[in-house]
Formats: structure tokens, sequence, C-alpha cells
């Protein structure tokens, strides 16, 4: 049994521990041992999210997410389809690029990275140039409503863990792929910057999702943490289109929308009744690809917890997922909380 005195001290400790120790894992058998960098990232990917999964049970941060929601298979079918689709769509998205370049002269001269420097003074900023790309991605799949309708199935989901992650519709990672992959490309960043990048996208990124207790406060001042992609995950707009990057807040404290919450991170989550995504499989994948969009009805839409509902014993999510709407409007859930706000 874990006493609470455990708890609160590996609350502090476990995030720069977890993340710090799958990097220095992948990096020494990558540039220690030799092994090929994504063969390693593959393999340091699948312990470490064996891993988080056993820590969600030991140290959860919502006890009442690790309760059956009625999404566990769609969140592994989708996050199987999100693997081998992003795998696909970098390769060719990678080769049109160095078509493109290999073709069009002009693009040739937009190879302006200073490629001669040390590595290690490249590598901080072409990590933030990695980022801007596919934060452009995340925030135009936000404010432009033809890309929401995908990118709302992955904040579909009532909870977060790591195993919904790569809870995204086929196009939507395809569209992160292609807006996220040409500026450091064209740009010149050398390929081992792009694998560094590529590391702390896929660890960092089932970290944020991850149902462990973490208390993130000085590292959200810098990177994505979990605390951070909680609030992301808010019910309400207000609080859902901030916090945009992958792996750093650098963009988003430049464009305005990063947003830190010193008291803690949001318990409820989704879109409740405001996008009306269906819990069957096929019909998520399909009803946005249809003129209406989003269309499911009371009876087969996912919903989120209630204003107040969080990690009281006796509930059960699945006891809301079948509910009808509330008799008076919208549903409601718990309110908007203000952070502190950068403007750019």
């Amino acid at each position: 049994m874990l006493t609470p005195t455990f708890r609160n001290h590996a609350s502090y400790l476990l995030y720069p521990a977890l993340l710090g120790g799958a990097l220095l894992l992948w990096s020494s058998l990558w540039l220690g041992i030799g092994w090929d960098a994504d063969v390693a990232m593959q393999l340091v990917y699948w312990a470490f999210l064996a891993l988080l999964v056993i820590l969600e049970r030991l140290l959860p941060f919502e006890p009442a997410w690790n309760r059956n929601d009625g999404q566990l298979r769609n969140d592994i079918v989708l996050s199987i389809l999100t693997i081998a689709l992003n795998s696909i769509a970098t390769i060719v998205c990678l080769w049109a690029i160095e078509w493109a370049i290999s073709t069009i002269e002009p693009l040739v001269s937009l190879k302006v990275w200073p490629a001669h420097w040390p590595f290690y003074v490249q590598v901080i900023p072409g990590i933030i140039l990695w980022d801007l790309g596919n934060h452009l991605a995340h925030r135009w799949a936000h404010k432009i409503p033809l890309l929401w309708r995908f990118h709302s199935v992955h904040h579909s989901a009532p909870r977060l863990s790591v195993i919904n992650a790569g809870r995204f519709h086929p196009i939507d990672i395809v569209k992160s792929v292609v807006i996220g992959s040409p500026i450091p490309i064209l740009l010149g960043v050398p390929a081992e910057i792009a694998e560094c990048y590529a590391a702390l996208y896929l660890f960092g990124g089932i970290l944020t999702h991850a149902n462990i207790n973490l208390r993130c406060t000085f590292f959200s001042r810098f990177i994505n943490t979990p605390d951070l992609h909680r609030w992301h995950h808010s019910p309400h707009p207000v609080e859902t289109d901030t916090n945009y990057g992958e792996v750093t807040v650098v963009w988003d404290r430049l464009f305005g929308s990063y947003v830190f919450h010193a008291r803690g991170s949001r318990r409820n989550l989704g879109l409740g009744y405001t996008v009306p995504v269906s819990r069957h499989l096929l019909e998520a994948i399909w009803h946005p690809l249809t003129p209406a969009g989003h269309h499911a009805g009371p009876e087969s839409r996912i919903v989120s917890l209630p204003e107040g509902v969080t990690a009281v014993a006796d509930i059960a999510l699945t006891e809301f997922l079948a509910a009808g709407p509330p008799a008076h409007g919208s549903e409601r859930v718990a309110g908007v909380v203000h952070g502190i706000q950068v403007k750019p």
C-alpha cells in the first residue's frame, strides 16, 4: 500500500524521472551502442507505455479515469491506425519534399540552417523549429471548422490515459504530418535533430495523456506537460483553445495561447454535448466526412462527466454514456478557471 507521503513526494519526482529516463535510454541505445535511432525509439516506446499503464493503477491522478468509459476498443483501434498512418504519411511526405527540393531550384536556397555548428548548439533551436509546424497544425485543427471535425474525435474522450494518446481520426494524423514536416526540412534542419524531436514528441506526448499524479509546475513553463494538456482537453473552448505546442510552449508564448493554471489540472474533460461524436467507432470515423459532420443522437454520443463529478468512488463513467442530454439546455461541466496567460 502506497502511503500519502510517498505519493506526494513521488508526484514531484516522477515527471522528470520518467521523461528523462526514456530519453536517456533511447539516446544510449542510439548514440552509445549504435542501434538504429528509429528501432531504439520503438523499443523504448513500448516499454515506456507498459510502465505508464502500471503507474496509472498505482498512482492515478484521477481514479475515476481508470474505470471503463466504453471507449477502450476504439482507443486501441484508432491508436493502431495512427501508428500505421503516421509512418506511411511521414515517408510519403519526406519523399515529396526531397523531390520538390531537387526539382524546384528556388527551394534549394531555403536551406539556411547552420548545419556546420556544433550539434549541441543546434539541438534546442532545431526542436523549437520542428515544433512550429506541429503547433500550427494543432492550432488550425481547432480554429478551422473543417479540420476541427476530425480533431474533435481526439477531444471527445471523457478521460485521459496512455491508451488514448493516439486516439486520432486518420485524416487528422495525416494533416499533422503534412503541415508539420515541411518547415524544418525545407530550411535544412539535420535528420539527427529530427530524431531528437521525434523522441520528445513520442515520449512526451504519451506522458501528457498519462493518468498519473505528476506535478509539473516548473516544467510547464517550458514544455508541454500533463498539467497543461489536461486543461487543453477541457469542455470549455476558452480553455481548450490554449497550449497547442506538442513539445515546447515557445510558440504558445509568442502567439499568446500559453495558459498556466497554478492551482492544478482539470478533471472534467471531453466535449460534452457541444460536438456529438458517436461512441461507435465506424460512425466516429465516417460522420466527419459527411456534410452534416458529427451528428450522433443522445443515445449514442460520447458525453463528459457532469459538473462536480470527478473521483466519486460510487459513480462509474459508463453510467453517463447512455444518458440523455440535461433537461435544461447544454450540459454543464465544471466552470472555467482563469489561468496565467502570456500575451504576445
